[in-house]
């Protein structure tokens, strides 16, 4: 049996960067964006069809979702897994909960204002106002990017007013003080974790990202040297974006 522990950090807020960090260790790895949220989530919904009502078996229905980190980390040949997604909004919460008791979570967090900037920067989209808008979106929409920064900060906020058991990292800090912030993970989680300055781009079982169904290049980290953007908010966002959603933030 794998220990699974989770991350719920804000976008462009150095998940990769750290996922990168943790993965050069043997014994734990980092996933990438999860599918398992949503896996989980469609199959507690089939408890509202007809077809399962018809012949409510929920005994065998749980085997599946009580087993599922086990069964879709089976190959992964460590001990721990940090299963990265938007777990602490309500409806991943409660269910993770079903299935897990007690998660332990890394909330990995930048200011907002910081982290729309970044994915403007990176997007270039042509209107920066309604890019803006569909970031922080929470209506439960789908598609690329729709609520992407929104929905990670409800599950932030979600984690911590639920009390959880939670651990906040600083993106400044992973990247001024790499090695303080990895053994403060590795106490948290009692799981050996050590930081190695030569890590790698993002990588699992010869498994890479493909952004290039994006067209956005989202995923490719500095491997040189930790560094941090510093680039002025007021340069890249709108003035009304900046005074809308200066205030939105853990």
């Amino acid at each position: 049996m794998k220990e699974v522990f989770f991350l719920s950090g804000l976008p462009r807020a150095g998940n990769t960067l750290l996922s990168c960090i943790i993965n050069e260790n043997n014994n734990i790895k980092v996933s990438a964006n999860t599918v398992l949220a949503d896996v989980i989530y469609q199959l507690n919904m089939i408890k509202e069809y007809d077809i399962f009502n018809n012949f409510p078996d929920h005994k065998s229905l749980n085997n599946i979702t009580n087993n599922i980190f086990n069964n879709y980390y089976k190959d992964w040949n460590v001990d721990y897994i940090i299963d990265r997604g938007p777990w602490g909004t309500p409806a991943n919460l409660f269910y993770l909960k079903k299935t897990i008791k007690k998660p332990k979570f890394i909330l990995l967090h930048r200011p907002v204002l910081d982290c729309l900037a970044s994915v403007i920067k990176i997007e270039k989209p042509k209107n920066i106002e309604a890019r803006c808008h569909v970031l922080m979106q929470d209506d439960g929409t789908y598609g690329p990017g729709s609520g992407m920064v929104a929905k990670y900060l409800r599950s932030i906020k979600n984690i911590i007013a639920s009390k959880e058991k939670y651990k906040i990292i600083y993106y400044r800090d992973l990247v001024y003080y790499p090695n303080k912030t990895i053994k403060k993970i590795s106490k948290f989680l009692n799981v050996p974790i050590k930081y190695n300055k030569n890590f790698k781009q993002f990588s699992v079982n010869d498994i890479q990202y493909n952004d290039k169904i994006y067209n956005v290049d989202y995923h490719t980290i500095r491997t040189k040297e930790l560094k941090h953007s510093c680039t002025k908010i007021e340069h890249i966002l709108p003035k009304n974006i900046i005074n809308k959603y200066k205030d939105m933030d853990i």
